[in-house]
């Protein structure tokens, strides 16, 4: 996106949760003056559904720390992905670097949430990242293609629903919304209304990308650079993701098997650790549960032609409070 906070992938959550907060949102009654600067307001009633929102003052500022009910988000491969032996394909540690293997892609998966720290993660490298951001995830992607041909034009960033989404604004603004995502980044898929909905963005749009020959790669993932010399010559990340987010012009870049490719992603708005949208600086928290019905949230990626997953991450979200 043109922010650079956002890849795209998520934008489903964002968008989505904006869209329903701005539509129905109502604010909490004037004329309270306490000290608790969490001011629940009314369920917003969406049709047989309720999404619970939550208002938070400006002069809370570190509302975007303030986890929601206690939680737990489990993270699982979906099939056809291996992982090391050692590693249960039910429960993919945070904070550690993960192997896996496909039939398109081999490398690391690798993601961390703010707040939930992983006994897996150092302390400290976990607070060196979060410290002075408003991050709420980070997640990494490092490894080879295995599939000579490929193009940057022919792999997206998203993820794919096996059904409805529920508590959808107007027909009208979600066509408000598509028609600003495609304007900004032109080779998005973009569809939350159909029976499988789907976000997916270009693969070449993801915040940091490194290109590198095998043993030159980033280790360090608390802080990656932009290199893409071995990709092409780009002014700089923006003029990067900017490119490579047009289908004819990422036609143009090949996928190098020889290469190892370092994806990043993160997020200041998207609280994968509670399954809730931030908004408006941290004022307002969007329950996505009722949105999500059911569903995970999905860390994959896409050939563009036919939606064949190369790879896909399942984050599962169960709250203490529900049988």
């Amino acid at each position: 996106m043109a922010s650079g906070r956002s890849l795209l992938w998520m934008i489903l959550a964002a968008d989505i949760a904006a869209a329903i907060a701005l539509a129905n949102y109502k604010p909490a009654p004037s004329g309270r003056h306490d000290n608790n600067p969490r001011i629940p307001a009314p369920a917003v009633p969406l049709g047989s559904r309720r999404v619970d929102v939550v208002q938070f003052r400006s002069d809370s500022a570190e509302s975007t720390n303030q986890a929601a009910p206690s939680a737990a988000t489990v993270v699982t491969v979906d099939e056809g992905v291996a992982i090391g032996k050692r590693l249960s394909p039910g429960d993919i540690p945070l904070g550690e670097k993960v192997p896996f293997d496909t039939e398109v892609f081999q490398g690391v998966f690798y993601l961390r949430l703010r707040n939930a720290p992983s006994p897996n993660e150092d302390g400290d490298s976990h607070s060196a990242y979060f410290n002075g951001s408003k991050k709420l995830y980070q997640f990494v992607t490092q490894g080879r293609f295995k599939r000579s041909g490929l193009r940057f034009s022919d792999v997206l960033l998203g993820g794919v629903f096996e059904k409805n989404l529920k508590c959808m604004p107007p027909a009208a603004l979600l066509r408000g919304i598509r028609s600003f995502m495609e304007t900004v980044q032109p080779g998005i898929v973009f569809n939350i209304a159909a029976d499988k909905p789907k976000v997916l963005s270009p693969l070449g749009a993801c915040q940091t990308m490194s290109v590198d020959l095998p043993g030159d790669e980033p280790v360090d993932f608390n802080n990656i650079t932009e290199n893409n010399a071995l990709l092409g010559n780009f002014a700089s990340t923006g003029k990067r993701r900017k490119m490579l987010s047009k289908p004819k012009t990422a036609k143009g870049y090949k996928i190098d098997p020889n290469h190892v490719y370092t994806i990043e992603g993160y997020d200041e708005t998207l609280d994968l650790a509670t399954f809730h949208q931030v908004l408006f600086g941290g004022r307002m928290r969007v329950d996505l549960m009722p949105v999500l019905d059911g569903q995970s949230m999905l860390l994959g990626m896409y050939t563009r032609r036919d939606l064949e997953c190369v790879y896909k991450f399942v984050l599962t979200h169960k709250r203490e409070d529900e049988s």
